[in-house]
């Protein structure tokens, strides 16, 4: 009985184990499906497969019996793994859905997300619009000063005083406007020493729309280092409406960047300052062309990486010659680093050219050894560049001068360009000889110094007629801290000499003013002997002889002969040329001179009296003219008449009509009824008296002065006359 029990249960477990070599587990399905014909087929006997079509794509496969999903299952269709989190098993039954066909196609191309690591390079303008800019902004105008709207400049005849100034100039290499200077409303265009720029984006100081001050302010104040600005339209014909104008960053172009590829396409070509690009690299696999990944390659994200070649000594030595002009009146920018190199400076005079490249104007023109010590991990070297220090303007004959009392704020560039000497007024001395004038101080400085440092103009400190001359001449010991103050003051504001204005010594002074001339020359030659001394001194025969000139001109590099103002009544001239003693106007008893009063006369007198050199001679006209009225039989004064009141009213009057005296060298207006004469200088008397300071060998010619006349017409006829 035993051994028969033991039989049944052998058969028992026979059977079981044959049952349980029945069930199999699915680890994987391969699936194929013809992309044109849309037929299914596969190769298992272990599950039927079907393919149907409705909205969408659907793939059933049903497991024979005794065949179940393995828990690491693996789905393929078209060789192509399956995402297991795109398809649904339940029990004996997987269930997958596409949309398109392209989606189970192995050889279709995918988007692939491409880093682009760009490794201390840039981005230029056709890759800008791959990234997100730091801020767009609507430009709304063209040209308007008035700080209403944000606005694009295209012209310099727009201070912007109070605006916010971004000063942007095309960059052929970037393709994209770079930024070259900014400005947060801190001065005026004019009165900045500007790189080349053809635009300047500008917005007031108080524009009402906080959005877009704030920022423009993080870019004025430097809190964001702003490189290039996009504009969404052709900015070169832009007249008017909305503009967009975006805005990138350093940190926006030089970081990398994040771009969806398809298509074969070129990467791009990035740069980087001083460093030549090798090309992009996946690895150590150089990529120079993107040319699409398949589906079947399971590719999505990939990472380009820029690899730089620094450049060579031949570069650098190539690189340098480029930057660094054969003649500058400007500072340079001298390099410290270049690619794999680092760069100090020498020079062979810091006092016109320093280690930092900083530029010093000298007097006369000088040339400049600039030499670069250059090392490198490999070797060290030097290279040296000659650079010609151009000078301040010549004082060569005919000299163009000047007084500004008035408008400094209006000065512009013609002014610079005209003029070689710039007399500024007026600082004031006291009785103990000590200077003061702050807001004239403020106005040289603001004004006249930045352009003129620029253009080579001589700037001379003018001291003013309304100084207490009679006490300070009166003492040597005055005379000594006046002559020492002019030191103080050239030094320490950058004056390139002092005028001496005294226009009333008395005949006891004569000697007197032969002191304070020497004092004066003296000091100021013992500073720097390019410093000019110059007084201005009247004409006629009544002023002169109170100067001493016999010995007082010895101290005196140039004399500015005043004879205008000499006279403004009896029908008489203001600054005739030349001697008229007939009325040129009978019949209403006007236009003749003052006795000696013209500058023939007076040039020829300072010669034969005291022996004046003609090129010590500045001849001085009057940017005003001189208005008289009938009084009875009188010509009576009536004060003075700017010339842009002349040019621009009175010239245009139907009730007056303009004369000239091509005898005495004078224009002059007179009123049809006889009641009102005005006599001044016009373009044509100012060409007709440069001729005569040419033809005469006289130093040049000086006016009174330029608030007078911000027509910039009699400016113009003076730089025409003096061949400026």
């Amino acid at each position: 009985m035993k051994k028969s029990f033991a039989m049944i249960a052998i058969f028992m477990f026979i059977i079981i184990l044959s049952s349980c070599n029945q069930i199999q587990t699915l680890k994987d399905a391969s699936l194929y499906i013809d992309i044109d014909t849309e037929v299914l087929s596969f190769d298992s006997e272990n599950f039927q497969a079907t393919l149907s079509k409705d909205d969408t794509y659907i793939v059933v496969i049903e497991l024979n019996e005794e065949v179940f999903f393995s828990e690491s299952f693996k789905f393929y269709i078209n060789d192509m793994l399956i995402n297991e989190n795109t398809y649904f098993i339940n029990e004996s039954r997987l269930t997958y859905s596409f949309g398109n066909i392209d989606d189970i196609n192995p050889n279709v191309l995918v988007e692939v997300e491409a880093t682009f690591n760009l490794n201390g390079g840039e981005l230029t303008k056709h890759d800008f619009m791959d990234v997100e800019p730091d801020q767009r902004l609507t430009i709304q105008s063209l040209n308007d000063g008035s700080g209403e709207t944000f606005t694009i400049v295209d012209s310099d005849r727009y201070s912007l005083r109070w605006f916010h100034k971004i000063f942007i100039n095309y960059n052929e290499l970037y393709d994209a406007y770079e930024v070259v200077f900014i400005d947060a409303a801190t001065n005026s265009v004019e009165n900045f020493e500007l790189p080349e720029y053809d635009f300047i984006l500008a917005l007031d100081n108080y524009y009402p729309v906080a959005e877009t001050l704030t920022a423009i302010e993080s870019y004025t104040s430097l809190a964001k280092e702003l490189r290039f600005v996009i504009f969404d339209q052709n900015v070169l014909s832009y007249q008017s409406g909305d503009m967009q104008v975006s805005f990138y960053t350093s940190d926006i172009i030089g970081e990398q960047f994040s771009k969806t590829l398809y298509e074969q396409q070129e990467l791009p070509t990035p740069i980087r300052d001083e460093y030549r690009f090798i090309g992009w690299f996946n690895g150590d696999l150089e990529v120079t062309t993107y040319l699409g990944y398949q589906r079947i390659d399971e590719i999505f994200e990939v990472t380009y990486e820029a690899r730089w070649e620094a450049y060579s000594m031949i570069d650098l030595n190539n690189y340098l010659r480029s930057i660094i002009p054969d003649e500058t009146e400007s500072s340079i920018s001298l390099p410290t680093q270049y690619s794999s190199f680092d760069i100090s400076w020498t020079s062979s005079d810091d006092e016109v050219i320093d280690s930092q490249g900083v530029f010093n104007r000298p007097y006369q023109q000088k040339t400049i050894t600039l030499t670069a010590h250059i090392t490198s991990e490999d070797s060290d070297d030097t290279s040296t560049f000659d650079v010609i220090s151009l000078g301040y303007k010549s004082l060569e004959k005919p000299i163009a001068s000047s007084y500004i009392y008035r408008e400094y704020q209006a000065v512009n560039d013609a002014f610079f360009e005209t003029l070689d000497v710039i007399n500024t007024a007026f600082i004031v001395a006291n009785d103990q000889g000590n200077l003061a004038g702050s807001n004239f101080l403020n106005n040289v400085t603001t004004y006249i110094m930045p352009k003129a440092k620029i253009h080579g103009n001589w700037v001379v400190m003018s001291i003013a007629p309304s100084s207490s001359w009679s006490t300070i001449a009166s003492s040597s010991a005055t005379i000594t801290n006046f002559a020492n103050q002019i030191v103080l003051f050239i030094n320490e504001y950058g004056f390139d000499g002092v005028d001496i204005d005294w226009e009333t010594p008395s005949t006891a002074e004569t000697t007197r003013f032969t002191a304070l001339m020497k004092e004066v020359y003296e000091k100021v030659k013992d500073n720097n002997p390019n410093h000019l001394v110059t007084a201005a001194i009247g004409g006629g025969m009544w002023q002169p002889p109170k100067y001493d000139l016999n010995f007082s001109a010895q101290y005196l590099d140039y004399i500015n002969l005043m004879t205008y103002g000499a006279t403004g009544a009896n029908g008489q001239y203001q600054n005739p040329l030349y001697r008229q003693t007939t009325y040129h106007n009978p019949t209403y008893l006007v236009g003749r001179t003052l006795s000696t009063a013209s500058i023939d006369e007076s040039v020829k007198d300072y010669k034969a009296s005291y022996n004046i050199d003609y090129e010590k001679i500045i001849v001085g006209v009057a940017f005003y003219g001189m208005k008289q009225v009938k009084s009875g039989t009188s010509w009576i004064a009536a004060g003075s008449v700017y010339y842009h009141e002349i040019y621009n009213t009175y010239l245009n009057l139907s009730t007056y009509t303009e004369y000239y005296d091509q005898a005495a060298g004078v224009p002059y207006l007179l009123k049809n009824d006889g009641t009102e004469f005005i006599s001044y200088d016009s373009p044509r008397s100012i060409l007709q008296k440069s001729n005569y300071i040419i033809d005469q060998g006289l130093g040049g010619m000086m006016f009174w002065e330029y608030g007078t006349d911000t027509s910039g017409v009699l400016l113009q006829a003076m730089r025409t006359g003096l061949q400026k």
